[in-house]
C-alpha cells in the first residue's frame, strides 16, 4: 500500500515537473516572441530616421561643401550612422521571421544587410582615402551617397504603403507625388554649390518644374549657372519624373513587403496603365529595366561618339553620355551645353543626333507598346526557330499587338514622315543652309521632325526657322507623344481618334472599325474632352502671359505655352525674359501638361454615380 501510495506520489511529481517546464518553455518562448516583435517594430521606427539623417548628410555635403571635398566631421557622422545601419537591419533581419512570413522579404531584407556592411566598408574607404580630384575618390563616393539614398527609398517606401491605406484617391496621389518632387528638386536647386552664382526661387521652381515635367524649357544657362552637383541633381529629377516616384516607391514597397495588398496595386495600376491587378508589380520591373537598358546602350553610343578632346577628364566624357541618354529617353531636352546640339562643337555630328532621336523616339512610343512589340518578335523568332527544328509547336501573335499599339505606331509613322517632309521642303534655304551635304540635310530635318514630339532639342537656331515650320512644330507639339511614355501633349492616339471619328462624320457612319476592332464609346468621348481640355489651357496660359509680356508677340508667346504644356522645351527665345508671373504660369501649364488635363479633373472632381435612367434623345443642329 505505502509502495502505491510512493509511485502515484512520484507520478504526480514527474507530471507537475513536466507541466512547470513545459509552462516555462512555452513562456521563454512567448517572451522571446514578444521580444522579437518589439525589436522587429523599434528597428522598422529607427531605420527609417537614420535614413532621413543620412540623407540630410549627404544633401549638407553636397550643398554647402565642394564636390570634391574630404570633411572629417562630416565622414564621421556618417560612419557613425552607416554603424547604427549595421546594428538596425541585422536587428530586423532577425526579428522580422516572427512577423513577416514572406521569403522574398527575407531575401530582399538581407540584401540590405549586404549592402549596408558594403557602403560601411566604402564609408572607411573614403575616411582613409587622402582628399583628391581623383576619379576612384568620386566613384567611391558617389557609390556610397546613391547607396543611402537607395535606402532612404526603400523606408519611404512604407509611407506610401501607408497611404494606400487610406483609400486616397490615386488620382491625387499621382498628382501629390510629382508636386513634392518639384518641391524637393527647387529647395536641392537653391542649395549654394548647386549652382555658380545663386539662383531665384521662381527660377530654381520653374527649372525644378521643367525637370520633373520632363519639358526642357529653361531660365538660366544650364551649362554655365549650374555646377556639377546642380546638374547631378537636374539628371535626378529628369530621371524620377520621367517615370513617376509612384513607379520606384512601388517596386520598393513590394520588395520590402514581398506582396503588395489590393490597395497598393490598385493605386500602382492607373499609373502604369496596367489593365489587370496581377501584372503591375510585373510592368513597374519592366519598366525600370527596359528604361535603364535604353539609357545604358544610348550613353555608350553617345560616349564614343562624342569627341574626347571635348572634355577635360573621361568622368566628364561620361557625365556628358548618360545626362543626354537619360534626358533624350525621358523626352527631357537638357542639355549640359549653352547652345543645346545646336554648338558648334557638336551641331554637325550627325550620328550623334541620330543617337538622341532613336532614344527620343523609343522613350515616347510608350511601354505598353514597347512590351506589345517585344512580345510580337518573341513569338516570331520561337516559331522561326520551331520551324527550322522541325517542331510542330506554333505561338499565336495576331492579337499580340494590341489596337492602342497598332494605333500609336501608325500616327507616330504618319508625323514623323509629314514631320520629316515639310521640314526639308521648308526649310531648305532656311535653317538647313549651313548644313552643306544632303547627308546632313536629312539628319538634321529627321532630327526636326523628332523634337517637337515632347523632346525638345535643338541642332539649329529657332529664330532662323521660317512661320510655315513653326505653325507646324506647334501643331507636331500640341499632339506629343504616345500613351504612357515619357512625352506629354495629347497623345497620338487620341489625336488618331479624333481623326477617325472625322472621318466617319464624313461617310455617314455610327462608330469607329479600325483594325477589325471597334473603338469604344468612352474611348471617344476622353479623347475629344482631351482636346478640348488643351486648347482651353493652352489659351488660358496665352492670355494670361501676354498680360505680362504682351510685347514678345503672339507667335512667340503661342508657341512658348504649346511648348510648355505638351512638356517639349522648345522656345523661340523669350524663356529667360518673361516675367515672374508668366513664369509661374508656365509652371502651373507643365505641372498640368505632364500629369495630365483629364487626371486634375478627376482628382478634385467628385465622379458621377451611374445613371439608372434615360432622358428623351434629340438632335443639336450644327
Amino acid at each position: 500500500m505505502l509502495k502505491k501510495i510512493l509511485q502515484k506520489l512520484q507520478l504526480y511529481y514527474q507530471l507537475i515537473k513536466r507541466s512547470l517546464t513545459d509552462k516555462v518553455i512555452n513562456q521563454g518562448r512567448f517572451t522571446i516572441r514578444q521580444l522579437l516583435r518589439a525589436f522587429y517594430r523599434i528597428s522598422n521606427a529607427m531605420i527609417p530616421l537614420t535614413t532621413l539623417l543620412a540623407v540630410v548628410l549627404i544633401i549638407y555635403d553636397f550643398g554647402f561643401n565642394p564636390f570634391y571635398s574630404h570633411s572629417d566631421n562630416l565622414y564621421t557622422g556618417l560612419l557613425l550612422v552607416l554603424l547604427s545601419f549595421k546594428i538596425l537591419f541585422v536587428i530586423r533581419f532577425i526579428s522580422e521571421w516572427v512577423e513577416v512570413k514572406s521569403f522574398k522579404a527575407h531575401a530582399y531584407s538581407l540584401a540590405l544587410v549586404i549592402l549596408v556592411y558594403y557602403l560601411h566598408h566604402l564609408g572607411k574607404e573614403i575616411v582613409l582615402t587622402k582628399p583628391s580630384q581623383s576619379t576612384d575618390f568620386l566613384v567611391d563616393k558617389l557609390l556610397l551617397y546613391a547607396g543611402l539614398f537607395f535606402l532612404f527609398l526603400t523606408e519611404a517606401s512604407s509611407l506610401l504603403k501607408y497611404v494606400h491605406r487610406k483609400r486616397q484617391n490615386t488620382s491625387f496621389l499621382f498628382i501629390l507625388s510629382f508636386g513634392v518632387i518639384i518641391l524637393v528638386g527647387a529647395l536641392l536647386l537653391m542649395l549654394p554649390k548647386a549652382t555658380t552664382k545663386g539662383i531665384d526661387v521662381v527660377d530654381a521652381f520653374f527649372t525644378s518644374a521643367s525637370a520633373v515635367c520632363v519639358t526642357g524649357l529653361t531660365v538660366v544657362d544650364t551649362a554655365s549657372s549650374f555646377t556639377i552637383v546642380g546638374k547631378m541633381i537636374l539628371l535626378l529629377l529628369i530621371q524620377i519624373g520621367g517615370l513617376g516616384i509612384m513607379t520606384f516607391t512601388g517596386l520598393l514597397a513590394y520588395l520590402a513587403a514581398g506582396s503588395v495588398s489590393f490597395h497598393n496595386q490598385m493605386a500602382l495600376k492607373s499609373m502604369v496603365s496596367s489593365n489587370r491587378l496581377s501584372n503591375v508589380i510585373t510592368i513597374i520591373g519592366r519598366i525600370l529595366l527596359v528604361t535603364l537598358f535604353f539609357e545604358a546602350i544610348g550613353a555608350s553610343l553617345l560616349y564614343v561618339s562624342i569627341d574626347k578632346t571635348l572634355f577635360d577628364r573621361k568622368i566628364d566624357q561620361l557625365f556628358f553620355a548618360v545626362f543626354h541618354a537619360v534626358s533624350a529617353f525621358c523626352n527631357a531636352g537638357f542639355s549640359t551645353f549653352s547652345l543645346g546640339l545646336n554648338d558648334p562643337e557638336i551641331k554637325f555630328n550627325y550620328p550623334l543626333h541620330m543617337i538622341i532621336a532613336t532614344l527620343v523616339i523609343v522613350g515616347g512610343m510608350g511601354f505598353p507598346i514597347a512590351f506589345n512589340i517585344f512580345s510580337y518578335i518573341r513569338s516570331k523568332a520561337i516559331n522561326l526557330i520551331n520551324q527550322l527544328l522541325n517542331s510542330s509547336k506554333r505561338e499565336s501573335y495576331t492579337r499580340i499587338i494590341q489596337l492602342n499599339s497598332k494605333l500609336a505606331l501608325t500616327a507616330t509613322l504618319a508625323l514623323l514622315v509629314f514631320g520629316f517632309l515639310s521640314y526639308l521642303i521648308f526649310e531648305w534655304d532656311a535653317s538647313l543652309k549651313e548644313h552643306t551635304s544632303v547627308a546632313g540635310k536629312i539628319v538634321t530635318s529627321f532630327f526636326g521632325s523628332v523634337t517637337p514630339r515632347t523632346a525638345g532639342f535643338n541642332t539649329v537656331n529657332f529664330s532662323a526657322l521660317s512661320l510655315p515650320t513653326i505653325l507646324i512644330y506647334m501643331l507636331l507639339m500640341w499632339i506629343g507623344a504616345s500613351p504612357s511614355s515619357t512625352g506629354g501633349g495629347i497623345k497620338t492616339t487620341t489625336a488618331a481618334i479624333a481623326f477617325l471619328n472625322l472621318r466617319n462624320v464624313m461617310r455617314g457612319k455610327n462608330r469607329i472599325d479600325v483594325f477589325r476592332t471597334q473603338i469604344s464609346e468612352q474611348s471617344i468621348n476622353r479623347a475629344f474632352a482631351a482636346i478640348v481640355i488643351s486648347l482651353l489651357i493652352i489659351g488660358a496660359s496665352i492670355l494670361l502671359i501676354s498680360l505680362k509680356d504682351g510685347h514678345h508677340g503672339l507667335l512667340k508667346i503661342a508657341f512658348e505655352s504649346f511648348s510648355a504644356f505638351s512638356t517639349v522645351g522648345l522656345t523661340l527665345g523669350i524663356t529667360s525674359e518673361l516675367s515672374e508671373t508668366s513664369k509661374v504660369v508656365l509652371i502651373f501649364v507643365m505641372f498640368i501638361g505632364r500629369v495630365g488635363a483629364l487626371t486634375v479633373l478627376i482628382a478634385f472632381v467628385n465622379q458621377a454615380k451611374q445613371q439608372a435612367y434615360h432622358y428623351p434623345v434629340e438632335e443639336i443642329m450644327y
